[in-house]
């Protein structure tokens, strides 16, 4: 899997959300966006995003590819 990166200690885990940096009390999950690890109501914010469906489409785009590290529409280097 020439995408697959090894990550040393890397957690969904987060005392504070990557996003807000308030407490996510043990709840989070993964940005479409971005790699950024998010508490539930930025999760819900982030649904109004405008490219919150592109976001979506690209990842299940990288995945089938067998691209299982994809950073996100918002960290795309073009």
């Amino acid at each position: 899997m020439k995408y697959l990166k090894r990550f040393e200690g890397f957690s969904m885990r987060r005392e504070l959300c990557d996003r807000c940096k308030q407490p996510t009390n043990g709840m989070t999950t993964m940005s479409w966006l971005n790699d950024d690890v998010i508490c539930i109501p930025c999760s819900e914010e982030e649904k109004n995003e405008p490219d919150y469906k592109l976001a979506k489409e690209k990842e299940i785009e990288q995945v089938r590819k067998g691209n299982l590290n994809y950073g996100g529409l918002w960290n795309e280097q073009d």
